[in-house]
């Protein structure tokens, strides 16, 4: 409906993101809200918008995420000395079997998560509603999915300003009135 995708556009206004275009920062995606009869526009952050975000609040120097094949040379390992090493095969990579996201702050702190494939998949059936649909991100763009996942999942540990975490909550939100601020 009308006021939807506007609440979608101005979002995206007020984010600095742009929807729909090249840069992957942002979308606007249709559901179906079967309460009301009505399509609407939800507005969705893209991994590439959670990454531009994070550097523009000055605390991050560095973020990333990144697909790991089962020819990679990959190694990990949480506790109180957590460290991470991934070598790319040059070819022959193999199948997907994990995805990770890594930041460094500019104080020198940094952080990691790493999802197995099939983690990626459980949390995708359980928190999205278009997974299993064949127009859904999650099947055209699985990847590019399972790094904001695992992005928005290594986020929750990271020292974060209140600004930024407000700005990370406005992902798969429908805004159906224009608030006073927008």
């Amino acid at each position: 409906n009308p006021q939807s995708f506007m609440g979608a556009l101005m979002q995206a206004a007020q984010l600095g993101l742009e929807p729909e275009t090249p840069l992957g920062q942002a979308y606007l995606i249709p559901f179906r809200n079967n309460k009301k009869g009505v399509t609407e526009c939800q507005f969705q952050i893209g991994y590439k918008g959670l990454i531009d975000l994070a550097h523009r609040s000055g605390e991050f120097k560095n973020i990333e995420a990144r697909v790991v094949y089962e020819n990679d040379d990959f190694e990990y390992e949480y506790g109180l000395n957590p460290r991470l090493y991934h070598k790319p095969a040059m070819r022959n990579r193999g199948n997907v079997v994990c995805y990770y996201a890594v930041y460094n702050l500019v104080n020198g702190g940094f952080g990691f998560e790493v999802m197995s494939k099939e983690d990626v998949e459980k949390h995708a059936k359980l928190y999205s509603q278009a997974y299993r649909r064949s127009s859904s991100p999650w099947q055209s763009n699985f990847d590019e999915m399972a790094k904001k996942t695992v992005i928005k999942r290594v986020l929750k540990y990271a020292p974060i300003k209140t600004e930024f975490a407000r700005e990370v909550a406005t992902d798969n939100t429908i805004k159906s009135e224009l608030s006073d601020d927008m």
